[in-house]
């Protein structure tokens, strides 16, 4: 019985960070796409590590009211992703 609980704790621990990994792809390819409908990816790159999620949410914000295709839901997905990322993160850095 015991071995089962550590297995599922163990199975359980293995899917959320599955999880994560495949959630922040996601998030990086959605970047990506949404900000290179209009300019290059470049001008993203080189500020990532460099600047607090707000200053970020202003700047998908802005973007938004510019134009860009981009639900409640995903503003808040590219700004995390954002604020987050290290420099050279792909596939926003490719």
């Amino acid at each position: 019985m015991k071995k089962l609980v550590i297995f599922a704790i163990g199975s359980y621990s293995l899917l959320m960070v599955v999880s994560l990994v495949f959630a922040q792809a996601s998030a990086g390819k959605l970047t990506a796409q949404v900000c290179s409908a209009c300019h290059s990816t470049a001008r993203i790159c080189e500020k990532l590590g460099n600047r607090k999620p707000e200053v970020w949410l202003q700047t998908v914000e802005r973007m938004k009211s510019n134009g860009a295709k981009l639900s409640a839901a995903d503003v808040t997905t590219v700004t995390e992703y954002l604020a987050t990322a290290k420099p050279g993160s792909k596939p926003v850095c490719q």
